[in-house]
């Protein structure tokens, strides 16, 4: 099944695509919702989290590329719908996933869908795919899985995948050895409050890195520690004269 919002300005536009969207394609859709502005329609966004978007280009006094400003790297696929095939070129700049002229026909439509589908479910085996390469490299350490708050609900993590973890303001982020940047809706110091102290270990004030994944630490003026997958990780003055030791201690070596 395909979520999707619709935002149009007119009413009418909305509820002819939900028609056709409903009653004329091969796919399941499911409308979570739809909206007469820009302002709304983010909105709905943000608080339904569609797989697809459709929306249309001239709103009063809005143009509906605006998005972008909103969502620079958005999550769910965004299809362009207007009458005016000039917009076509913009849309496929900004990314836009695909675009449908109005009057909108039901073939287009159904094409449309299907490469969407594709998409959704090429996404859906990658991520499956990445959690299993996830413990396929995991240290040989016993993990601990641990339920984290995040924006949409939360998530359970064992932790022998967590690689580092960083501040981002009020939040924290965790990256995983297969790359994946998950927000956790929590500040660096509850983050790791939550995780095994033997394992992680708090280089510097806005990064904590799993022990096990460091492959040398690097003395300078602006001393750093690289992890297995190449990631470079600075050390704090304060920590530069002790993470040997305070490594070691946690390791027992």
């Amino acid at each position: 099944m395909i979520t999707a919002v619709l935002i149009d300005d007119e009413k009418d536009a909305n509820s002819v695509l939900s028609s056709l969207l409903n009653n004329f394609t091969t796919k399941v859709v499911k409308i979570l919702g739809t909206a007469d502005n820009l302002d709304d329609g983010i909105k709905l966004i943000n608080d339904s989290k569609p797989d697809v978007v459709f929306l249309d280009i001239q709103m009063p006094g809005r143009n509906g590329l605006e998005i972008f400003n909103h969502f620079p790297n958005p999550e769910f696929k965004l299809v362009i719908v207007t009458a005016y095939s000039q917009y076509a070129i913009d849309a496929i700049k900004k990314s836009a996933t695909d675009y449908i002229l109005k009057p909108v026909s039901f073939m287009e439509l159904q094409e449309t869908l299907s490469r969407i589908s594709r998409m959704l479910e090429s996404e859906k085996q990658q991520y499956e795919m990445e959690d299993k390469i996830g413990f396929i490299n995991s240290p040989e350490i016993q993990g601990v899985r641990i339920v984290f708050d995040v924006e949409t609900g939360f998530m359970l993590i064992d932790t022998r995948i967590i690689e580092y973890c960083f501040a981002d303001q009020s939040y924290s982020v965790i990256v995983t050895n297969t790359g994946k940047h998950i927000v956790i809706s929590k500040p660096l110091k509850e983050l790791q409050e939550m995780l095994p102290v033997k394992h992680f270990y708090r280089t510097h004030k806005s990064y904590l890195v799993n022990v096990y994944y460091i492959r040398k630490f690097v003395r300078a003026s602006e001393s750093f520690v690289y992890l297995k997958s190449g990631n470079k990780i600075p050390v704090s003055v304060r920590n530069t004269t002790k993470i040997k030791n305070d490594i070691k201690q946690m390791l027992s070596i």
